[in-house]
């Protein structure tokens, strides 16, 4: 009995002293504006998950304070929160930054582009950290990749989607590359904020929409309002996030802050992978199981469309980049689209744990 109060006094004083020095006044204290509101799922697996494990790594020395959207800025507006002085942290998807800066496309999503297997081995062994942290550098920044969410559904649909003569005249909500993509296909796309989108839906402003992953557009809700559920999501086949800031600052940050700042997002980014792969596996089989809902897959002529026009699209994007004196759009395609070849061509090795079709 002795042993045992001996052994919990000291296991509750080393609890007490670690949370001491996380609790500690932090040198760097940093307000970081998010696109999800708070006690949200993705809230918990983003922004949660930063605060903490910054507070651990740092040994308190950092605290990050996370705020929900549109608390600090809108949901569009994290880079721009950083650049006037809001916020000195954007947890952000990058493609809403796409009309301005076309290359955030190869982080969050191209139409066509990576699975998310291949991608996030492109970002942390294929060079893509890299090359994005330089062109951020470009414009006065610093941007880590810091989240993942995989692949999305292509729509919830009131209408049948399948072959490329279906997309004709398709009222279709989406965003990031995809609607220039889709406006040449034939669909007539149009663009809302994200919390606007089951409104649309329901009340079908659209004939589909796009929003997030199985799991995320499950839990709210757009199998009810919608028959359709169109496979797979080829216009944004792995969609990851962003830790954004001003290169001053990262700068300002000893060495030792960085790779521990590096070491989170890296964490950060896996854990959340691996928590959306379980929760959209558990989505799809609800979703499956409810005999009001129609799953569909794209026919083959669709995909290959929108990996064609995908890579049309970043072609356009780099020339014209280029003319105005950037050269990061074409640098982050041809990096990323050779990742991509070489993957394709050369991972049939690969077990792959996926119904065959």
């Amino acid at each position: 009995m002795r042993n045992s109060v001996k052994t919990l006094t000291i296991a509750m004083a080393a609890i007490g002293f670690a949370t001491s020095a996380v609790a500690a006044d932090a040198k760097y204290d940093l307000k970081m504006t998010t696109t999800t509101p708070e006690g949200t799922v993705t809230w918990k697996m983003f922004a949660e998950d930063i605060e903490n494990k910054i507070a651990i790594a740092t040994d308190g020395e950092m605290k990050i304070r996370a705020y929900g959207s549109g608390a600090l800025a809108g949901l569009f507006e994290g880079h721009k929160a950083v650049a006037d002085g809001r916020a000195d942290l954007a947890h952000q998807y990058p493609a809403f930054e796409i009309n301005q800066s076309p290359a955030s496309a190869f982080i969050s999503d191209i139409p066509g582009g990576m699975a998310p297997d291949a991608k996030i081995m492109w970002v942390l062994a294929g060079g893509g950290k890299d090359l994005w942290a330089g062109y951020r550098h470009s414009q006065g920044l610093h941007g880590m990749i810091c989240g993942a969410i995989g692949s999305e559904v292509f729509a919830h649909s009131h209408k049948k989607i399948q072959t490329l003569a279906d997309l004709k005249g398709f009222k279709y909500r989406t965003a990031g590359a995809n609607p220039q993509v889709m406006r040449k296909l034939g669909a007539a796309p149009t663009l809302v904020p994200g919390p606007e989108v089951f409104t649309l839906l329901e009340r079908k402003g659209v004939d589909g929409a796009e929003y997030l992953d199985p799991y995320g557009n499950n839990s709210l809700g757009f199998p009810k309002i919608a028959k359709y559920v169109i496979l797979p999501g080829i216009h944004a086949p792995g969609a990851l996030y962003e830790m954004l800031m001003k290169k001053s600052l990262w700068d300002s940050f000893p060495k030792s802050i960085q790779q521990k700042m590096e070491m989170v997002c890296d964490s950060v980014l896996i854990n959340s992978y691996a928590l959306t792969l379980v929760n959209n596996v558990k989505a799809m089989k609800a979703i499956a199981a409810n005999t009001t809902n129609e799953i569909v897959t794209l026919d083959k002529e669709v995909v290959d469309a929108i990996r064609k026009g995908g890579r049309e699209w970043a072609a356009e994007k780099s020339a014209s980049e280029a003319k105005k004196g950037n050269p990061w759009m074409g640098k982050l395609a041809e990096s990323y689209y050779a990742f991509q070849d070489e993957w394709k061509a050369n991972s049939a090795y690969q077990v792959i744990d996926a119904q065959s079709k």
